[in-house]
């Protein structure tokens, strides 16, 4: 995590969204607290991550094995030392990471910010899980992704797939407070599983039989509860399209990316037509969710 985490700053994203997203999956520091923005910051440039531990005591250097590179490191130092300079250009947080792809080898794009020109949307290389074969302009394909995403919703064919599926409104909460219902029953039979297991009332291999069946129904229970939030969302979004143009410039980029998610399963970039210096929306294919 350390790793990624190290890769993902480097990439442009904020301390504070990592920190956020690991207190929320509950990931604990060392210590069993929660993780705060310093903490991590400090981590992420202690030389032990790249191997290097000076051993004040015997005033000789040890070698441990690295969690990060050496050259990683060093851009971490970096980049923690210009944060304290004063003055700097904000890190940018990209709007549309996660969701594009890459059309030769299908690996995700992340932001790379420039000092020159504009910030690029790029396929890392081999080493990262791409091809770097594919690259497009992040301030582009964020407007033409939000004008297609602002057209979906206010067409047609999005009312229509929406009023398909949809079931009325009374028996759609009926079904979803079931299946909370029943998820919540399941967690408390899990529970007392583990009770009995821990008593001596079953041997550990029904244990893990029984918890295996109950985690199974728990988990298509789950996807259940998940596709009715999406039809819940899908609905509230349709015909808003103009309401979301206007607010869009007061929203938090993590705000405008949940809105992106519920309508997009993710968007194939693709090769980039000669002459290059030119934006084509057409190279963005996105794959729509329902």
């Amino acid at each position: 995590m350390l790793r990624d985490a190290a890769r993902r700053i480097l990439d442009g994203e904020t301390l504070s969204a990592i920190v956020q997203e690991w207190n929320q999956s509950g990931v604990c520091t060392a210590s069993g607290g929660p993780w705060r923005v310093n903490s991590l910051s400090s981590i992420l440039v202690q030389p032990r991550l790249a191997g290097l531990v000076n051993d004040a005591v015997e005033g000789a250097a040890q070698s441990f094995p690295p969690i990060i590179d050496l050259h990683t490191h060093q851009r971490l130092v970096a980049l923690h030392a210009s944060r304290r300079k004063g003055p700097r250009r904000a890190t940018r947080r990209y709007l549309l990471t996660g969701l594009l792809r890459c059309w030769r080898c299908g690996g995700g794009l992340r932001g790379m910010p420039r000092s020159r020109g504009a910030d690029l949307y790029v396929c890392p290389g081999p080493p990262h899980g791409g091809c770097s074969g594919t690259a497009i302009t992040a301030d582009h394909a964020d407007e033409a992704v939000l004008d297609m995403v602002v057209a979906r919703v206010d067409s047609d064919d999005f009312a229509g797939r929406v009023a398909a599926y949809d079931a009325p409104a009374s028996s759609h909460q009926s079904d979803l407070r079931t299946t909370v219902s029943m998820l919540a029953a399941n967690q408390r039979k899990l529970e007392d599983l583990a009770d009995m297991w821990a008593s001596g009332e079953i041997s550990r291999q029904e244990w893990l039989s029984l918890k295996r069946n109950l985690r199974g129904r728990a988990d298509a229970m789950a996807v259940e509860v998940a596709r009715f939030e999406r039809l819940d969302a899908l609905r509230l979004l349709a015909g808003t399209g103009r309401a979301i143009r206007a607010n869009w410039s007061t929203m938090s980029v993590e705000r405008r990316r949940a809105l992106l998610a519920t309508v997009i399963d993710h968007v194939v970039v693709l090769q980039a037509e000669p002459p290059r210096q030119v934006f084509r929306p057409q190279r963005l294919q996105l794959a729509w969710m329902g």
